[in-house]
């Protein structure tokens, strides 16, 4: 039997036994104890901004614990692709750290600064602003949340497709503890995660810290082509790790509820670039594995680093009346050597650099009573997103750098009324207002500095570099932009075990400016991009049956956008010059309509089923383009020509997990598999580098003492070794009609880990 054929089998026998045995999702095993034995734990989310369980909130979400996390072998946040339904999480196109996250078919795929992510990621309570450092790693965590949909009325931030929230562990409920995992496995993986907290002063002083040292070889090499230049350091590591991250920890609790938390953080990401395939013969035949690359650019000066502190103070004001108070900074800066036609020849490559701050803060209300439930605050944020790079081509370079400030304000309200002891109303709405100031410089040199240099390092332009004309862009612009999003709906308590909710709610995400826009080619870049706005409707049920045994929860969703940002790139003429080209286009409307099913099922104690199932149905129904050949006020409708990125009709997972009891011990094995049908990747359509449907199996195996002080786990992942696209460049033909660029990257291959932990 061939190999694909040994895979199919494998597949589908597994796919069949899943199949037999129900869907599965997020909700963990009851593993605690007072937990009824056979029955589903209950998971505390704070998703409307209190303490709730996670089947009494009519939101459509999924939440992971820390138990969870650690069993399912969740390492980063890109790992949460497999457990909620329409959803994909990945790494940024040649990066480590930058995420790329899409709900329900929206997201940024573009990490370009000034750009307003779909996805809001969290830290707790602060809003992370941009892509750069945020594909979090998973240490010291309590749980993660995802919500599909717009948020706004309970969120710091407004975001049009969904938040995924990042919850780190609560030192002033515990007592002294200490943890420590150590992991060991594919690819040299080196990784070592130490976390413990202590009181200082017995209920009142609490110190806690955690540090994550994180290290594998490359999954790729740089190939030596027989054409070496000073930077091709044949055998040199591409797609590797090497990333440190830690956080410290300061609780202060005094009186009868007032508690101070100081939260400090950092993650230093030093992994090398990381490699694409070529997906064509353009210059030189494509390499064979899917982790190489041919460069002449340096892979080991790719750097980020991204800090942050906050302070979150809360107080009960009253028995029904509670205060919170958040605020928070954060800044980065990285550096990355872009390789667009990864070959060992300067035909279009990119060196970049990046930096930005954010000081965030809030204050926030909450009266609850028997009959009303109110969240209410304000929020201001204020950021600043700069970044520059050269765009060479040949002989010729564009040097191009800019910055956004962007100050934030809002105010928000939700409140949930019970009308009867069955029925609730939920209302809330948003007021917010976002003012932007950009500058943007873009002018195009001839002349060529080697891989190693960039134009904006220099001082000055340097000898023999010679200005092509005025700049192509050089302007500075500022814009508001302000929107009240409304959210009302209704849940009703059909039974106990039945809840069912319908909700309309509205998503913003503010305009801006191209920090790329040619203004010589498309004058109206200075003016900026216009805000996009999403109706969303939802039905869903939150369901238990069978004496807490089997979990079913169901989402349906019609989601119309209006001014869809989207962007385009082709390349042009420009003095002479093939010139790659940028635009953010409000394109027109988009709708996004689907199915989420999540489920959890203990049919015996010992062995529990899950399974996540979404469809999503995506399409744009306008998109405006400028005519061709190009005509002033002419636009055209090519909407029947392309479709939205990162949106597959269908998204499965399928799980098992069964426990034996030894006496002197525990002893689990479990298994997921999911399953992603046919995805493009890139806006060009259509596309070498859509992806076709594909499907991926973990394996793994855990034992932990009786005493629970020592868990040892054998897991693989992608254990048939598929290969799989995540992100691509694929560039409109330029004038030789080939295509300069055509890069896919590709999702991590088989690796397999063994990991030690010990917890005090």
């Amino acid at each position: 039997m061939s190999t694909h054929a040994s895979k199919a089998a494998i597949r589908l026998a597994f796919a069949a036994a899943a199949a037999c045995s129900l869907p599965v999702s997020g909700p963990a095993v009851a593993a605690e104890a007072g937990v009824e034995a056979g029955t589903i734990e209950q998971i505390t989310v704070t998703a409307r901004r209190r303490e709730e369980s996670l089947q009494d909130v009519p939101v459509a979400i999924t939440a992971l614990t820390a138990d969870q996390l650690l069993e399912q072998n969740v390492r980063t946040l890109e790992d949460l692709t497999a457990y909620a339904p329409n959803i994909k999480v990945n790494a940024g196109r040649a990066t480590t750290s930058t995420i790329n996250a899409y709900i329900r078919g929206v997201g940024q795929n573009d990490p370009l600064w000034g750009f307003e992510p779909g996805v809001g990621i969290y830290l707790d309570d602060v809003y992370i602003a941009r892509p750069q450092g945020a594909l979090l790693d998973v240490y010291d965590v309590e749980r993660i949340e995802v919500l599909r949909g717009p948020q706004g009325t309970l969120y710091g931030k407004n975001t049009l497709a969904g938040a995924i929230k990042y919850v780190t562990r609560d030192i002033s409920t515990q007592d002294a503890n200490f943890n420590v995992t150590a992991t060991g496995g594919s690819y040299n993986q080196r990784d070592i995660k130490v976390g413990g907290s202590v009181p200082v002063v017995a209920d009142h002083v609490y110190l806690g810290a955690a540090v994550a040292y994180l290290t594998r070889d490359g999954y790729g090499e740089l190939v030596n082509d027989g054409t070496p230049r000073v930077f091709n350091r044949a055998g040199q590591d591409v797609s590797d790790k090497d990333v440190l991250a830690a956080r410290a920890n300061a609780t202060f609790v005094w009186g009868e509820s007032s508690k101070l938390r100081v939260l400090v953080d950092t993650i230093q990401d030093n992994s090398n670039a990381a490699g694409g395939k070529r997906l064509n013969n353009l210059l030189q035949p494509a390499l064979n594995d899917r982790f190489d690359q041919r460069t002449d650019m340096p892979v080991d000066r790719d750097r980020f680093i991204s800090k942050g502190a906050a302070a979150t103070y809360t107080q009960s004001l009253s028995d029904a009346l509670d205060f919170k108070l958040v605020g928070a900074y954060r800044e980065g800066d990285g550096r990355q050597f872009i390789d667009f036609e990864e070959l060992n020849a300067n035909v279009f490559q990119v060196p970049a650099q990046y930096s930005d701050n954010q000081a965030s803060g809030e204050a926030q209300l909450t009266y609850t009573s028997d009959r009303v439930s109110v969240v209410g605050g304000v929020y201001y944020f204020d950021g600043t997103a700069r970044g520059a790079f050269d765009a060479s081509l040949g002989t010729a370079t564009a040097l191009t750098k800019g910055s956004v400030k962007t100050q934030s304000t809002a105010v928000y309200a939700d409140t949930t009324w019970k009308l009867t002891d069955r029925l609730n109303l939920n209302a809330g709405a948003r007021w917010n207002e976002d003012d932007k100031d950009a500058t943007v410089f873009v002018q195009q040199y001839l002349g060529n500095l080697p891989a190693n240099q960039t134009l904006f390092d220099q001082n000055a332009v340097p000898p023999g570099f010679t200005a092509l004309g005025p700049p192509q862009t050089n302007y500075t612009n500022d814009r508001s932009f302000s929107n009240v999003s409304p959210r009302l709906g209704f849940d009703f308590r059909v039974s106990d075990d039945l809840l069912a909710y319908v909700s309309y709610s509205e998503g913003f995400k503010s305009g801006g400016f191209d920090m790329r826009g040619n203004e010589t080619l498309n004058p109206a870049t200075r003016n900026g991009y216009d805000s996009e706005i999403a109706d969303n409707y939802e039905l869903g049920i939150k369901s238990n049956w069978f004496a807490d045994t089997l979990q079913l929860n169901l989402t349906v969703f019609y989601t119309p956008y209006e001014d869809v940002q989207i962007g385009s790139q082709q390349f042009q003429v420009v003095n002479g010059i093939p010139t790659n080209v940028t635009a953010i286009l409000n394109a027109g409307k988009q709708l996004n309509k689907g199915v989420e099913l999540e489920s959890v099922w203990r049919p015996v104690p010992a062995l529990t089923l899950v399974a996540n199932v979404g469809y999503l149905d995506a399409e744009f129904e306008e998109f405006l383009a400028g005519c061709v050949p190009a005509a002033a006020g002419c636009t055209r409708d090519i909407s029947s020509l392309n479709e939205p990125i990162n949106s597959p009709d269908w998204t499965t997972f399928l799980g098992a997990t069964y426990r034996w009891e030894l006496g002197v011990g525990d002893l689990s094995a479990h298994l997921g598999y999911q399953y992603r049908s046919k995805t493009k990747v890139a806006n060009t359509t259509p596309s070498v580098s859509d992806q076709d449907a594909y499907d991926l199996l973990d394996l793994g195996v855990a034992y932990t003492t009786s005493n629970q002080a020592w868990r040892f786990a054998l897991e693989g992942k992608n254990v048939l070794d598929e290969e799989y696209r995540v992100a691509a460049y694929d560039f409109s033909p330029n004038l030789t009609t080939q295509h300069i660029s055509q890069i896919g990257f590709y999702g991590p291959p088989r690796t397999v880990s063994l990991s030690a932990t010990y917890r005090y």
